[in-house]
């Protein structure tokens, strides 16, 4: 059986995983989402069971499947996605979301995952319990299916180590060269929430890892209330999110086609709507990270932390903006996969010492 390192992001709003395969790094986020999978309901309508984007997966021993991700969202209104559980990280659906991803990314009918995950810095700092809860949770060997049981596969799942959310994107990006008394810093902005890490070399400073429910969906909520407020017509949640995406997607995304009363709205006018949203979250967030760092002057928000990186789904939305307010700011390559990056690198340094110390032991 074959081991492979892997960085297990379990987000709010997005979950994503990032591992190695034939030498070079392969990664996929998908929503937080999952839903009891009607497989009859869905091979009616058409949907098979083979086609990339459809996640659905059914552990041993267990009758029910779940949808997962975006398929989630489509087949159901009531949808599992954990906000405001804490427990959601030791949970049964974090293993699902886990081996979702990993078995999508890697073909071995029976592999093993040495896993590093993370944890927002408030809740690590807080709630040291978790940890174990997610270990506890994770470990073990896992029997499922990916394509309704025409093939089973088997995963052993480790737990190596449960870190800081953005100690994986310093691991990623961070300055290698860094002296142990460089501060660095990362703002990680996510559907729900943007949550703040600094570290002096490798150590968190904890006094400087904050966390609030601040990001993209507070948004689009913004857009929605907005939009409903001018049109007397609710917009829904399918159409905020078409029309945030389209937004961020710079013109590589049209807007969605919404009519009033039979009168379309044309896509500057829903562009400006979401740019009002986008901006006022934008400095609420700027205004979060200068009072949690200490540092009101305009200019000097985050001046000692070098670097300061931009990570999150959020990135593309409000880096802009804070970027007005911090003007080193920078984001990287992947935004979206950076903390599960710095994990998978980790795990795999742990993985090898594992194994390492494993030969030297038989010898």
């Amino acid at each position: 059986m074959k081991w492979y390192p892997y960085g297990h992001d379990f987000g709010n709003a997005e979950m994503g995983g990032v591992t190695v395969v034939n030498a070079r790094n392969v990664s996929l986020s998908i929503p937080t989402a999952f839903a009891k999978a009607d497989i009859n309901a869905m091979q009616n309508l058409g949907i098979r069971m083979d086609q990339s984007d459809v996640h659905i997966i059914q552990f041993s021993g267990e009758e029910l499947a779940y949808s997962v991700g975006d398929l989630a969202l489509q087949q159901s209104v009531e949808v599992y996605h954990g906000r405001g559980d804490i427990q959601r990280y030791s949970s049964r659906y974090s293993l699902r979301g886990l081996l979702t991803i990993a078995g999508t990314l890697i073909p071995d009918p029976e592999f093993g995952l040495y896993v590093v995950t993370g944890l927002p810095a408030e809740t690590y700092i807080k709630n040291m319990p978790l940890r174990n809860n997610i270990k506890t949770a994770l470990d073990g060997t896992h029997v499922f299916t990916l394509d309704n049981g025409k093939t089973w596969r088997t995963a052993t799942i480790e737990v190596a180590t449960v870190v800081m959310e953005g100690a994986g994107a310093l691991i990623a990006y961070g300055d290698k060269n860094a002296s142990k008394t460089t501060e660095s810093a990362v703002i990680d902005v996510g559907g729900r929430t943007t949550d703040l890490y600094v570290a002096r070399g490798q150590i968190p400073v904890t006094e400087y890892c904050k966390g609030k429910p601040l990001g993209v969906e507070t948004a689009t909520q913004l857009l929605m209330d907005t939009f409903e407020a001018k049109y007397d017509r609710p917009l829904s949640l399918l159409e905020a999110r078409e029309v945030m995406h389209a937004y961020a997607s710079n013109g590589e995304r049209n807007f969605p086609d919404i009519s009033v009363y039979g009168k379309t709205i044309s896509a500057l006018e829903l562009g400006r709507l979401a740019r009002e949203a986008v901006n006022q979250v934008g400095g609420e967030i700027a205004s979060f990270v200068a009072m949690a760092w200490r540092q009101s002057d305009r200019d000097a928000v985050a001046a000692s932390f070098k670097p300061v990186l931009n990570i999150g789904g959020g990135v593309y939305y409000f880096y802009r903006v804070l970027k007005q307010r911090i003007p080193h700011l920078t984001r990287p390559d992947e935004p979206i996969h950076a903390n599960a990056l710095g994990y998978c690198s980790l795990a795999g340094r742990l993985l090898i010492r594992k194994f390492q110390a494993s030969s030297t032991s038989k010898a």
